[in-house]
């Protein structure tokens, strides 16, 4: 009996594995995306790359149960369309023993999809959020793309002709009109964009200062070979930001901290903690019902293309009204319980259907008098 749950777990395993592969990877290059303009005007390739994988717990949420599904229906119906199931029938097995090695399947599922829910997600979600914001305020994201004019605060420009690879800037611009009497334009050969405790710097070599005062017709030009200009003052101040309940931790969620925007979503901060821990239990009521579409009724030689699809369509259904009910109970908390009911009966009844229409609770021993009716063929 073990040799044949781990034969079923194998062929299971491997189309689950390249369905979730195939929709992550799209779902992943989709995502990327966002990232490529920040890559093209000089963010890293493994900072790139560090931000692309922290997207994938998020989206193997779902392409996970998807392929777990599919999966299932899949290996079932090829050990089916191949007989290999009318023979482990004919061996004595019950429709429940062999529904044992994906409820195990389902469980290994379960359990890496909490792992995601509590931790990597969450982690993952934090950190971009977090750059995210660090590159909007941050005057990086600003100065140091080429070959554009960059406001980088109400009449203050900027101009970079060209980054070299070693982060050095050539042809700089800088005009300050904040003061209209008194607009002064910086120009440099070359020079840098650095960091300092001080706050953020321009350091530019080979250049000149021009000030117009327009109120004396007259124009001062000074020429430097260093010059070093604040532009801290530019930058804006980050706030302290309320962290979105998708990007925070199990603890952050169960013990939030005390304040009045956290009062206000208190909801949508409940919402998020039962969604993480329902949402790894639709695994099992998925794989059961991949199974009711394979395992009930009796055997066909014709196979099972109707059972299959309506299978298919109900998996795809419970998806849609989880995500549908997980948005609703944010502004909605008493819907909470129903997020809770539905994989549970879903998980009941298909198991039902695919057990032949009987549950045996033990696992230790195969009932031989639970037998399929494999020989009715029509």
């Amino acid at each position: 009996m073990k040799n044949i749950n781990w034969y079923i777990i194998k062929q299971l395993t491997v189309p689950t594995a390249f369905i979730t592969f195939a929709l992550t990877g799209v779902i992943w290059l989709s995502q990327s995306l966002q990232f490529v303009e920040k890559l093209i005007n000089g963010l890293p390739v493994s900072t790139f790359l560090y931000l692309s994988v922290l997207l994938v717990p998020s989206i193997l949420k779902y392409t996970l149960l998807l392929g777990l599904f599919f999966g299932t229906i899949f290996a079932f119906n090829r050990l089916y369309t191949e007989s290999e199931l009318v023979v482990m029938w004919a061996a004595g097995l019950s429709k429940w023993s062999l529904t044992k090695p994906t409820l195990y399947l389902a469980l290994i599922v379960t359990i890496i999809l909490y792992v995601f829910g509590f931790y990597l997600t969450p982690y993952g979600i934090k950190t971009v959020k977090n750059l995210k914001v660090e590159w909007r305020e941050s005057l990086a994201s600003v100065v140091l793309r080429e070959g554009v004019f960059n406001s980088l605060a109400k009449n203050v420009t900027v101009y970079i002709r060209e980054k070299t690879s070693s982060g050095e800037l050539l042809g700089i611009l800088v005009h300050d009109e904040r003061n209209p009497d008194k607009p002064i334009t910086y120009m440099a050969e070359q020079g840098a964009f650095i960091k300092t405790d001080a706050g953020p710097r321009f350091v530019m070599k080979k250049g000149n200062l021009q000030e117009v005062q327009k109120d004396q017709a007259k124009l001062s030009i000074l020429y430097f070979d260093d010059y070093m200009l604040d532009v801290s003052q530019f930058e804006k101040k980050t706030s302290a930001r309320w962290i979105e309940p998708e990007a925070r931790s199990f603890s952050e969620l169960v013990w939030p901290e005390d304040s009045q925007k956290t009062r206000d979503n208190a909801n949508e901060l409940t919402s998020e903690l039962h969604q993480r821990i329902v949402l790894p239990l639709y695994a099992i009521a998925l794989v059961y019902i991949a199974m009711a579409g394979i395992m009930s009724g009796e055997f066909s030689r014709r196979g099972k293309v109707n059972k299959i699809l309506l299978s298919s369509s109900s998996g795809i259904f419970l998806i849609i009204t989880a995500v549908a009910l997980f948005s609703t109970s944010r502004s909605n908390v008493w819907i909470i319980p129903l997020i809770y009911f539905i994989p549970v009966v879903a998980t009941v009844l298909a198991a039902y259907l695919a057990s032949g229409g009987k549950i045996i609770l033990s696992f230790k021993k195969d009932p031989s008098s639970i037998l399929p009716a494999a020989g009715g063929a029509d």
